[in-house]
Formats: C-alpha cells, structure tokens, sequence
C-alpha cells in the first residue's frame, strides 16, 4: 500500500498544547515554492525593461527641457525681428519721406508678416511651425535690407547731384547793401537805356563774395565796365561783377559759394561806388534778383 507525504500544520492553544490544524499535501506546498521561483524569476529577467522605461522617463524629461528651451530661443529671436522690422520701417518711411522731395516715384518693398508668438508661449503653437515663419520672414527681411540699401544709394546719388546743382546756381548777394538800380530799361539824363544788371551801392573796398560754386572764365577791363570778373557756373548760368577796385582770382581758377573773389570799386563807367551785378543764361542778360535769395 502507498504512502502519501503530506505536510500538517498544527495550531498551539493559549494553555500551550497544540492543536492539530490544515492538512496540505506535500505536492501543494511543492507548487507554491515552484509558483514563488518562477515569479522571482520572471522578475530579474525583466528588471532590464524596468530600466529601461525609467530611463524613458528621464529622456522625455530631458526632451521636454529641450523644447522649451527651443521655445524660449524662438520667441527671443521673434523680439528681435520684430524689432528689426520697426527699425526697417522707420527706415523705409524716411526713404520715402526723401523720394518725395527729389520726386523719385514711390517704390514698395518685399511684403514681410513677423505674425505672433504669443500662442508658443501659452504652449498652443507647434515649434516647428514657428521656426519655419522665422525662416521666411527672415529672408524676408535681408530682401528688404538689400531693397532700402539700394534706395538710399540711389537718393544719396539723386541729393549730392542735387545739391552740387544747388551749389552751382547763384543764390547769395555778392555784396550787402542798397539797390540803386534794377535791371531793365532806365533813363540816364535824357538817353533810355537797359540796364543788364543790378547796381547794389556799397562803399569802395567792400568784399565781393560768389554766389555759387563755378570756374572763373574772364578777368580784365571791359570798356564802361571797368575792372571786371566773369564766372562760368553751371547749366548754362554766368555771372559778372564791374566797376572793381581789385580782383583776388585769375581765370581757370575754381571757386566755392561764399569766396572772396574782388573788391568792390570805382573803375569805369559810373557815377559812385557800387558793384555793378549781372546774371547770365546761356549767354543773355536775365534779372538777378530772383537768384539773389540769401
């Protein structure tokens, strides 16, 4: 007859004896250490992949700590071309300001949207999408930086050509003092003449300054004019000074406005100190006094 092993667990009273208790064969308690290895080792043979997702979590953590860096630098950079875009537009309005005035015909520049980063920074935005509007309205910028650039060299071109016109027409009274006769017909004793010139009274020796840039093109006596200076400007304008005391510039010499070219006189033809004044266009007497403004 066979024998089974079974294994008894006995339970002790409180008066000390004990108490015979559960009876389990000995095969259950068998599967119970069988169940516990198996489970031990299913364990150890998973603890790589426990591992493995907390390194997960680090990762997502330190990915998490990437992007919103990456979304800190985006909106920084977004400060900065929007502050560029006011700059160019302050630029821009000047340049037009300057057209306006030289009559250049107005020009637009590249169109350029910096747009907003106000939903990256409450998180609603893609990054991505950010980055790419930042790409473009950079280029967009550089296209417009290359665009003014070229406006202010042409403008810079159009106000030096400008002003070296305005330099070269007469704008300044050669000498300050009382008109004692304009230009036109006038009458000397009982003879009608015309007057090419404007006489300004001023006492002998007074400085004869020009007024505008120009070559001198004739120094010399002229009958009824005297001691006499002639300097060519440009476009065509002339201008001549008579009745001079002395001459301080010899012909070919150029000249700046504002330069002491004379003094003024009594030679000639005349009937007191004054500087006998002219102004010529293409070689015809014209009124000086509307190119005498300063």
């Amino acid at each position: 007859m066979r024998r089974s092993t079974a294994w008894v667990l006995y339970v002790r009273r409180r008066d000390g004896s004990l108490r015979r208790g559960l009876r389990l064969p000995a095969w259950v308690l068998g599967v119970v250490l069988l169940a516990a290895v198996a489970g031990t080792g299913h364990l150890v043979w998973r603890l790589p992949d426990l591992a493995g997702l907390a390194g997960l979590d680090v990762l997502e953590r330190g990915e998490e700590g990437s992007r919103q860096a990456w979304r800190e630098a985006l909106i920084a950079q977004h400060g900065r071309l929007a502050a560029l875009s006011r700059a160019l537009d302050a630029s821009a309005g000047f340049n037009a300001g300057l057209a306006s005035v030289v009559k250049l015909p107005p020009t637009r520049g590249p169109e350029r949207s910096i747009g907003s980063a106000g939903q990256v920074e409450g998180g609603f935005a893609d990054e991505v999408r950010l980055s790419r509007q930042l790409a473009a309205t950079s280029r967009a910028l550089l296209e417009e930086v290359a665009f003014q650039e070229a406006r202010q060299r042409l403008l810079a071109s159009i106000l030096r050509e400008r002003a070296t016109e305005l330099a070269g027409r007469p704008s300044l009274w050669p000498v300050r003092g009382a008109l004692n006769s304009d230009f036109g017909y006038r009458f000397m004793g009982r003879a009608r003449d015309f007057h090419n010139g404007v006489d300004i009274g001023v006492p002998v020796g007074t400085p004869v300054s020009a007024p505008a840039d120009g070559t001198v093109s004739f120094v010399g006596y002229e009958s009824g004019y005297g001691l006499m200076v002639v300097i060519e400007h440009r476009s065509g304008v002339s201008t001549a000074y008579a009745h001079l005391r002395s001459a301080e510039v010899a012909p070919g010499e150029e000249i700046r406005r504002g330069a002491r070219i004379a003094h003024s006189g009594m030679s000639g033809r005349t009937t007191g100190s004054h500087l006998h004044y002219e102004v010529r266009v293409n070689g015809q007497p014209v009124d000086p006094m509307p190119f005498m403004v300063n």
